[in-house]
């Protein structure tokens, strides 16, 4: 397994890209769209590094999945640039015209409670808006013409109104109860907290999203959780992390007792010549919406799997030119018999059934796990869910801004103001990808003993794998108020800045720093404090365009790279090339652009 920082036959292959580099190349800095402010945020949260790591397991596992078959190594890479295009997601589609509905008009978003605290509301689906002002006591709003959807989309006015109506409502409570509200009306919405809050919660504890590890550094400390829960080969935390070297003894020993080199599994015989894909063969049935479960159907159908998209006639598909290639599609409504039947035969021929209901619901419906290990006994069953089936917030609807809400990852992001919205879909896609490879897990045991499972994956799990920086951070003696010191970048050669005509990010290792004097005409910086290095970089850099310092700095070795916003990286030839970014011919709407695998 290789996970290097850019692709090899990349033109900036032969430069060191520090993570935040890539981050510039790839839209990471900006606030998403509609947000007025025109400065660029730091967010040090190394998204790139965590796609990789996650995209890297989920092929390894495959790869023995394939030996299994094959009896045969393969070589796997990774590489950090790309594998942010799995984090872009639906952020880099283009396309004639949108089909999903945009949320700006439906009361989305970021409200500032009686406290001074904020919560993340998401009434995504009208129903519940209309929970929602039944629950808050303001039921005469649908009179008023503020519940429409369809004059909310049209009319500017009547959007701005509810607006400002919430933005009123919600500063009459405190965050946590309206929290309270919401979790009993069933409506999205959760507390913009801090990782240390999250970490103390009774749902974070109790459904181990955070686990407490005994550090040789550190001591006691939190960390995140196991993110993707097994039933049957469970997942287990070996324990801390060990000193360094600490084990060579046991290790060498262990290397000269007997049969222990040369382990193969029984039954495999190499095939040199297969070059099926890894998952040839599985069938995969997938009822998920919007992003995460949708996004690991489709990964086990790029390894090869034939996965069956299976929708409700009744609901809108979201994010369909997004989450949903590759696979084939059909319409079941599960609560009329007839189709129910097709579907439990379906179960007969599959390998595989995924499901992202609320709690509880899949059980009512007559296909939770116990009703179809009935019909297969051996099927593997995954659940996707918001804070996952354990804990107190099991029942809790959520989306992707939730889970940011929750783990911390808002205050990071919009410190020192409000929380913010992250710039991409980093929960639902991330847990996409875990979903997958924990079913690649399962179906490895699966080939080995004929045991099916069950396999869960939450958004509230991966967010705070996310969060594993500020965790570490957590533990230490010093700990700042937010995962970034400054919101322009962690100091003076590590940041953002402005040159006359454009944005870029600044890396420099400290010891270049005379020769960056040098190069820059500034006897002085090596003297100055940080910040005064930041303010004499910052006045510098804004006398002239980006190109005449990129020249400028060739001399210090430093990584320099403007901010390219996603649309534009789309079009990159090179990243087109690569097939990073892909343009097909939909027959209902035209040209079509996602991202490749």
């Amino acid at each position: 397994k290789a996970v290097p920082g850019s692709a090899p036959k990349a033109a900036a292959a032969a430069r060191r890209l520090a993570k935040a580099i890539i981050a510039a190349a790839t839209d990471t800095y900006r606030l998403q769209a509609g947000d007025s402010a025109s400065t660029p945020r730091f967010w040090n949260l190394p998204v790139a590094s965590n796609f990789a790591a996650m995209l890297a397991a989920t092929a390894c596992v495959n790869a023995l999945n394939a030996r299994q078959r094959d009896g045969l190594g393969q070589h796997i890479e990774v590489a950090l640039f790309d594998a942010m295009f799995t984090a872009i997601g639906a952020r880099g589609m283009q396309m004639p015209s949108a089909a999903d509905m945009p949320l700006d008009f439906t009361g989305f978003g970021v409200y500032e409670c009686q406290d001074g605290r904020y919560v993340h509301f998401a009434p995504v689906a009208p129903r519940f808006m209309d929970w929602f002002v039944a629950a808050a006591g303001v039921g005469q709003w649908a009179s008023e013409g503020l519940l429409d959807r369809a004059v909310l989309s049209t009319c500017v006015e009547t959007a701005l109104r509810l607006r400002s109506k919430l933005t009123d409502l919600f500063k009459t409570r405190t965050a946590m109860a309206w929290e309270s509200v919401a979790e009993n009306a069933g409506v999205p919405l959760s507390v913009c907290r801090t990782t240390a809050e999250w970490s103390d919660t009774a749902h974070a504890v109790s459904s181990q999203s955070v686990v407490s590890v005994n550090d040789f550094e550190y001591g006691e400390m939190k960390q995140p959780g196991i993110p993707i829960r097994l039933s049957v080969s469970k997942e287990h935390i070996q324990g801390p992390r060990h000193l360094p070297d600490a084990d060579r003894a046991s290790i060498v020993a262990n290397l000269l007792q007997p049969g222990t080199r040369g382990i193969r599994h029984a039954n495999v015989k190499a095939c040199p010549t297969c070059t099926d894909p890894a998952l040839k063969g599985v069938r995969v049935l997938d009822l998920t919406q919007i992003w995460a479960g949708p996004t690991a159907a489709r990964a086990l159908a790029e390894f090869g799997a034939d996965v069956i998209k299976i929708n409700s006639p009744h609901e809108p598909i979201m994010s369909h030119c997004d989450v949903n290639r590759g696979k084939q599609s059909i319409f079941l409504d599960l609560k009329d018999p007839k189709d129910m039947d097709v579907f439990r035969q379906l179960v007969k021929s599959a390998d595989v059934v995924m499901q992202n209901f609320r709690h509880g619901v899949a059980e009512r419906l007559g296909m939770g796990y116990q009703d179809l290990i009935r019909i297969k006994p051996e099927i593997i069953y995954a659940s996707v869910s918001t804070f996952g089936y354990d804990g107190p917030w099991c029942d809790r609807r959520g989306y992707e801004v939730q889970a940011q809400a929750a783990a911390g990852a808002q205050v990071d992001f919009g410190w020192p103001d409000q929380p913010a919205r992250l710039p991409y879909e980093i929960n639902d896609y991330g847990t996409g990808v875990l979903t997958a490879f924990g079913l690649s897990l399962a179906l490895l045991h699966h080939k080995r003993t004929g045991q099916g499972q069950q396999v869960s994956g939450a958004l509230g799990y991966t967010a705070t794998l996310h969060q594993s920086l500020r965790f570490a951070q957590m533990a230490q003696a010093y700990c700042e108020s937010s995962a970034a010191v400054n919101t322009l970048g962690m100091h003076s050669l590590y940041r953002l800045y402005q040159a006359r005509d454009q944005w870029f990010f600044f890396v420099l290792e400290r010891a270049s720093v005379l020769r960056l004097q040098q190069a820059l005409d500034l006897p002085v910086l090596d003297t100055l404090s940080d910040a005064d290095q930041q303010d004499l970089l910052a006045h510098t850099f804004g006398q002239q365009a980006l190109d005449h310092w990129v020249d400028r700095l060739r001399v210090c070795d430093a990584a320099v790279h403007r901010l390219v916003a996603v649309q534009e990286l789309m079009s990159d030839p090179w990243v087109v090339e690569r097939g990073l970014s892909l343009t097909r011919d939909h027959k209902n709407i035209g040209l079509v652009r996602t991202i490749g695998p």
